[in-house]
């Protein structure tokens, strides 16, 4: 009873957020909905299936898609939130979990945004992906304050080479490097203005190094001797 109650009152907060979302009378009139924001007949038929194959009745489906359709309408990646409920319905995740985990992206997007915007005039045509690799290492355990430093650098930007920067990040931090040496590390990837490869190959050497039980301090003061990378 308690659960119909709360998907009740999701189904009127978005009704009343965007008329885009009021609740769906059918599977095709969802399906219709999603395909409005522009994603693909691929990734909404996915989707669908997968909800079905959980046995989600349409109200819980409806549901798990409010944060899509809000990313939709506040110019965020739709498509990323989309990646989230994805996942979790592949692991077999139960609805409130993957419920809850859409909305946690949806924050992460709005938040990343805000902190690009902070230092942009403007949002240039690879926002959305920044946007995106910045929520994911948020995610991951970056924290914001890594991103304020990294955004407000003199100069500004690139953002193909902040995008490598931070997916670099988000990796170092999956590998156990503590916040501090992960930002030592992205500052010298934008100091030495390292493309893309070399970016990564360094985190290949950092990675190799933790495996073999160097602390960081070894394992930095080797990496830019001799010309590396």
């Amino acid at each position: 009873m308690h659960r119909w109650i709360a998907i009740g009152l999701l189904l009127c907060g978005m009704a009343a957020a965007h008329p885009a979302a009021a609740q769906s009378k059918s599977w095709r009139e969802l399906r219709a909905k999603n395909l409005r924001i522009g994603l693909s007949e691929e990734r909404v038929d996915r989707a669908m299936a997968a909800c079905r194959a959980a046995d989600l009745p349409l109200a819980e489906a409806e549901t798990l898609f409010g944060p899509v359709f809000a990313a939709h309408d506040e110019k965020l990646s739709a498509d990323c939130v989309l990646l989230r409920i994805e996942e979790g319905l592949a692991k077999h995740v139960g609805w409130a979990e993957v419920q809850q985990a859409a909305d946690r992206r949806l924050q992460g997007m709005r938040q990343a945004d805000r902190l690009i915007m902070a230092a942009r005039s403007r949002r240039g045509g690879q926002h959305d992906h920044l946007m995106m690799h910045t929520c994911m290492a948020i995610e991951s355990g970056l924290p914001i304050e890594v991103f304020e430093h990294l955004f407000s650098r003199p100069g500004g930007f690139r953002y193909g080479r902040m995008i490598h920067v931070v997916e670099a990040g988000e990796a170092l931090t999956l590998a156990g490097l503590a916040d501090g040496q992960t930002l030592l590390l992205m500052n010298d990837f934008l100091d030495r203005d390292l493309a893309g490869f070399e970016i990564f190959r360094v985190v290949d050497l950092v990675r190799a190094g933790l495996r073999d039980g160097k602390d960081f301090e070894t394992i930095h003061a080797t990496l830019w001797a001799a010309g590396e990378p």
